[in-house]
């Protein structure tokens, strides 16, 4: 009979993924079941040897394998573009061996799924949110890990990204002339996000607000930090610009004053 599962096992090795006997399995031992798995995914037949390596986990759950086979399970449903399943295989392989040594990995993982799913600025940002706080308990809980460079550079893209989304909606307040909430969501950015590539639009969208709300002074204030962190960026010049006539007849009270007094 062993003979009998050895021969149904080469067969499987060589044949095409339509010929998977899932039924067959019960009698081959995890070895052999993952060695079929690892063939599907070099043949890059990745939803069935996501489907073996789950069987593997089924029929022998106390095995040593079980935790190679949930994370090449995500591996082949993230290759397959099935994202929910990669996920899920991902944070049950996390949650069942949290000490396990590639643990580092599925969370940068689970991380770059979300990454990868950005939407665009318009919409709504779950999965920036979400991709952040992966990369940033990978940073956490792991420093040493080689992910974190990677997890790093990601984190400050999604930085923008979220500072985008903020002088995005801004700009869609400031058009309603609802300069109360533009104001609220650009100090968000200059708070926040102070050295993505948006704070100086961010600063010159408040200078713009203070200006339309006859705050003049605000938005000095605010021109001068714009000026001093990025004299030399166009959002800079077009505050100039538009402050040039206030900072000029400001000058002419001055020296009418002086004047006077003279």
């Amino acid at each position: 009979m062993r003979k009998f599962y050895l021969i149904a096992l080469v067969i499987l090795l060589c044949g095409c993924s339509k010929d998977i006997d899932f039924e067959s399995m019960e009698k081959n031992t995890a070895d052999e079941i993952f060695a079929i798995g690892k063939k599907e995914m070099e043949a890059e037949n990745y939803g069935d040897a996501a489907k073996i390596f789950e069987e593997l986990e089924k029929l022998h759950p106390y095995s040593h394998l079980v935790a190679d086979a949930e994370l090449l399970a995500g591996d082949c449903y993230y290759k397959k573009g099935k994202f929910d399943e990669a996920i899920s295989s991902y944070e049950i392989f996390v949650k069942t061996h949290p000490t396990h040594e590639k643990v580092p990995y599925a969370i940068y993982m689970l991380g770059l799924i979300n990454y990868e799913q950005l939407a665009i600025i318009e919409r709504d940002q779950e999965s920036t949110i979400t991709a952040k706080s992966y990369f940033e308990e990978l940073c956490s809980r792991y420093p040493e890990s080689k992910y974190v460079n990677k997890a790093k550079e990601k984190i400050n893209d999604l930085r923008n990204h979220q500072a985008g989304r903020e002088v995005y909606i801004a700009r869609y307040y400031q058009d309603k002339l609802n300069y109360a909430a533009a104001i609220g969501r650009l100090n968000t950015v200059i708070d926040n996000y102070p050295k993505t590539i948006h704070a100086p639009e961010a600063m010159l969208r408040l200078v713009e607000c203070y200006m339309a709300m006859g705050l003049d002074n605000e938005a000095k204030s605010v021109n001068k930090m714009l000026q001093k962190e990025h004299h030399n960026s166009k959002w800079a010049e077009y505050a100039r610009n538009l402050l040039a006539p206030k900072i000029s007849a400001s000058h002419e009270v001055k020296k009418a004053s002086i004047l006077k007094k003279k």
